[in-house]
């Protein structure tokens, strides 16, 4: 672990680490490639927070109201909030109003019609009724002189037919309405107690935002930048928190590192050097082999020399010379000696150096 540490240190430049550690650059490199994420991860964060947390204000559906030419029946029409009928287009913890936007003409028809029922029911995607409302509605009145005065004014506007003479009615169906988990709205029934005269007419569903959405959607700004600081504050106590531990760590391997004795292996070798090296190897392979050769040829030649002296010392011994006795005893060393080493020559090859030689030929065995 320590070796890889430190050739790992040695392969790195010089304007990367210093003798101190981490040098200057690199330090202002860092630091600034670490705000610069801090700060996209904060903001990303909070869009999809924004996203995941605020739903859409407002769900707005045109209405086709169906009309009996009898006038026996009442005005209905039905409409689909969602193209696909297990489709969730509300969210389930927050309150709605549902409400009915008419555009009517200002008609005697009309204000003579008073007051009607507009009654509501909405529907989940089998069909089930969820929610029901009846309300009643009444057009505005407004006296013969206030329409004549109106009328008046707008008559330029009117005359090129940028203006209509209409009113705008809007009739509040529920006040607070929740969605229900299990059971989702997808479709709305609206009737009219009475043939109204319509120019337009829409569904609406607004959201009510309350407490903390409510700072979000209408107050954007402040509140994107109050989320985004403290969250670039988390993230840099956090980032120098974990700097810390690393340079610790770091410094304490580093430590290590320069109480480590240095190995010739981490040492760069030039290009001669290696040469040499490798041409050095070979020679010693080669007086090897010639030390194990000498070792084989000594070895034969000892036991022709005992063959020669043991007549020899047989003869001594009947003439009962102390000398002759004095010679085998060394001869006798000689060959123990010899035999040890080619034992241990046998039993580990690298012994078989030149050390060897002057013991294995300067035995010199009288005849």
């Amino acid at each position: 672990m320590t070796g890889r540490l430190a050739s790992l240190k040695n392969r790195l430049p010089e304007w990367v680490s210093t003798r101190n550690g981490i040098s200057a650059g690199v330090r202002f490199l860092l630091a600034g490639g670490a705000l610069t994420v801090i700060l996209i991860s904060s903001i990303s964060l909070y869009a999809i927070f924004y996203k995941l947390y605020v739903p859409t204000l407002l769900h707005e559906a045109p209405i086709y109201l169906q009309y009996d030419p009898a006038g026996k029946m009442n005005t209905t029409a039905t409409v689909s909030f969602v193209p696909e009928k297990n489709y969730k287009f509300l969210s389930m913890s927050q309150a709605y109003t549902v409400s009915l936007d008419l555009r009517v003409p200002v008609s005697p028809e009309n204000q003579q019609l008073g007051n009607f029922m507009v009654a509501l029911k909405l529907c989940n995607r089998w069909g089930q009724l969820v929610h029901m409302s009846s309300r009643p509605a009444i057009l505005p009145y407004k006296s013969w002189m206030l329409r004549t005065l109106e009328t008046t004014l707008q008559s330029p506007m009117l005359a090129l037919g940028l203006w209509q003479e209409a009113d705008d009615l809007r009739v509040e169906m529920l006040d607070v309405m929740y969605d229900k988990r299990f059971a989702p709205i997808t479709s709305a029934t609206v009737s009219l107690s009475k043939p109204l005269q319509v120019y337009k007419a829409n569904i609406v569903i607004r959201a009510q935002f309350t407490g903390l959405r409510y700072w979000m959607y209408y107050w954007r700004l402040p509140t994107a930048l109050a989320f985004i600081s403290a969250a670039v504050v988390w993230q840099m106590v956090f980032t120098v928190v974990a700097w810390s531990v690393l340079e610790a760590y770091a410094g304490k391997t580093r430590r290590q590192m320069e109480m480590l004795p240095r190995s010739p292996e981490l040492v760069p070798v030039s290009k001669s050097t290696g040469r040499n090296v490798r041409r050095n190897s070979r020679a010693q392979a080669i007086r090897r082999r010639n030390s194990s050769v000498r070792v084989r040829t000594s070895s034969r030649s000892d036991t022709s020399s005992a063959s020669r002296v043991s007549p020899i010392l047989a003869r001594q011994n009947s003439d009962g010379t102390s000398s002759h006795e004095e010679m085998y005893k060394g001869e006798n060393v000689r060959l123990l000696s010899t035999q040890q080493q080619q034992q241990e020559v046998s039993a580990d090859p690298s012994l078989a150096t030149s050390s060897f030689e002057p013991i294995l030929t300067e035995q010199n065995v009288p005849e």
